[in-house]
């Protein structure tokens, strides 16, 4: 039930019963609009900084090929998901080593907007405990449309002077223009060895149209 203070329902108690009822209703309007506002939008990439599953501190989990690790996919080779304090972390407490035993590679879906342009953004360092000390890999998008065209970024991570303590993470982005509703973001390395790649704080999100003008499939 809605309650009314003292002073409102004196004043709607003098007003004629037209003026009575019209400021009864605006009164309660603010309420029901707050009842009714709609949720925000739903982002674009789930577990960006893999800090799902939990792993125990100081420790890492090694995932093959067909596991998953929240809503990514290992789809080829294996990964390690390190727990908090193994080493540094570009945001929260866990990060991600590409490299297992060999060469691995992760995949996420993404939902688009067909025109639309979008920026993908991470966090890159590598793992120092062994060489090579360069390590390589890449960031690409795979649109689900005739010829699957494809966004990709090459990166490189020279560990050289780099530690557990001091990883020395490095922003990295890359836009694409949607041709399709959905896609596929793929993280690989390419360096061999068993000592990859890190990442962490992976995002994607919708950005001026402009920003994609350049932009190639």
């Amino acid at each position: 039930m809605l309650t009314r203070s003292p002073q409102v329902s004196r004043l709607i108690s003098a007003l004629p019963p037209v003026c009575a009822i019209a400021l009864s209703v605006v009164a309660i309007a603010p309420a029901a609009h707050a009842r009714t506002a709609p949720p925000g939008p739903a982002p674009l990439l789930a577990n960006g900084g893999f800090e799902a599953p939990g792993i125990p501190a100081n420790s890492f989990i090694r995932y093959g090929t067909g596991s998953t690790i929240g809503p990514w996919r290992v789809s080829e080779g294996n990964v390690d998901l390190t727990g908090a304090n193994f080493w540094q972390s570009a945001d929260g407490r866990q990060s991600l080593d590409l490299e297992g035993s060999e060469s691995g590679t992760i995949e996420q879906h993404l939902a688009t907007r067909i025109g639309g342009c979008y920026t993908v953004t991470f966090a890159l360092a590598g793992n120092p405990d062994g060489g090579p000390a360069v390590k390589r890999g890449f960031a690409r998008v795979s649109q689900h449309t005739l010829g699957h065209p494809t966004v990709q970024k090459n990166f490189i991570f020279n560990t050289a002077g780099k530690s557990r303590a001091n990883m020395g993470y490095v922003p990295q982005r890359f836009r694409f223009r949607a041709l399709a509703s959905s896609g596929t973001l793929i993280f690989a390395s390419t360096t061999g060895g068993g000592y990859g790649p890190v990442i962490d704080a992976v995002n994607v999100t919708q950005s001026n149209p402009i920003e994609c003008r350049l932009v190639r499939p």
